[in-house]
Order: structure tokens, then sequence, then C-alpha cells
């Protein structure tokens, strides 16, 4: 499966010399940032190793790429405000991954789970809506966690919708262990 993700240039080296590259979490910013996302990542590496088995060796955490932009199968303006600003230079790699690799998740409602909140399915109306919030305000503390936490399955739907109350598919990521040296399709430096 063809992807995309933006890297700092400096791990083809890595790659040339170990044939692979892993995330490493001291040059992660959401790893490293103050309020650090580990344990929603946690959640996410549990689900992948139920989807596609357990991490290999030495992986702390997953790689990330893009498999859908703006509901296309394309790569993203690596220009675009979506995306950290870094200070080194960056690469835009094309990967070509086997599908049983990697898990597709659907990025608005991955935003959703990394703030711990309630990933709703397909709302059609504002009726709808807000059927959803008058029943979520309703449930007990300990039942709206555990609803919630059921709620993230859905970031696992990438099956395009748009309305306007809901969106699903629009930008759709690519988690997986690795990157190996031969998923490498094409490199653009930046």
């Amino acid at each position: 499966m063809i992807l995309w993700t933006f890297q700092p240039a400096s791990i083809l080296e890595e790659i040339e010399r170990t044939g692979t590259f892993r995330c490493d979490p001291d040059r992660s910013f959401n790893l490293t940032k103050e309020n650090s996302l580990k344990g929603m990542y946690a959640w996410l590496m549990d689900q992948m190793e139920k989807r596609i088995g357990p991490r290999p060796d030495g992986v702390s955490y997953p790689v990330w790429a893009w498999h859908t932009w703006d509901f296309e199968r394309r790569c993203p303006d690596p220009d675009s405000g979506a995306f950290l600003e870094s200070r080194e230079p960056k690469a835009a790699l094309t990967l070509d991954l086997p599908e049983d690799r990697l898990v597709l998740t659907d990025f608005d409602a991955w935003q959703l789970v990394m703030n711990g909140n309630y990933v709703s399915d397909l709302i059609s109306s504002e009726a709808d809506f807000e059927r959803t919030l008058s029943w979520l305000e309703g449930l007990p503390e300990e039942d709206l966690r555990k609803e919630t936490e059921l709620s993230w399955q859905r970031i696992f739907d990438t099956e395009p919708y748009d309305s306007d109350f809901f969106t699903r598919g629009r930008y759709v990521q690519a988690t997986f262990w690795e990157i190996r040296k031969e998923y490498i399709r094409e490199i653009n430096y930046l």
C-alpha cells in the first residue's frame, strides 16, 4: 500500500546503515512535550498489536504516515499548516508497505482520542447530535468513561463520509512499526 511520510532527512543515514528506521521518542514532539501523549499512544499500540501482531524487539512507538489527504490518495502538501515546523531538514518519503503490516485510522477521530473525548458514530442531523450529547451527559461518570473508550474503536473506520454534521475519511493516517529500506519508493528532500 502506498503511503507518504515526512521525516527528518537524517533518518536516511540510519536506514542506509541498519536497513530500518524506528520511532525515536526523544525526537518526537508528541512524546517529549509537557503534556505527553504516551498514554494514548499506548492504547493505539495495543490496538495495533491486536490487528497486525506484536511489535518487533526494540520498537518503542509506531511510525506515522499518510494514506489519504483531503479525500484523495495523494501526498499531503508539506507546507500545510497541519505539520509541525522542524528545525532540521526533512524528507518526504513515498513508501510501499504490505497491508498486513499497517493500521489505518481516521485522523480527525484520532484527535478526539488524543484528547480523551467520545468518538461519535455517523451524525446526519442536528437532532442526532443533540440526542448523542444528551445521552452522554446523562451517563454516570464511570459509564461515560467506558462508553468513551469503547467509542475509540471508531477511529479504525476510514470509509469516506461527509455531511454538514459529520466527516470521516477526509484524512487517513497509517501507523506501523518501522520503515524498512525495501519500503522506500521515492525520496524528496524538502
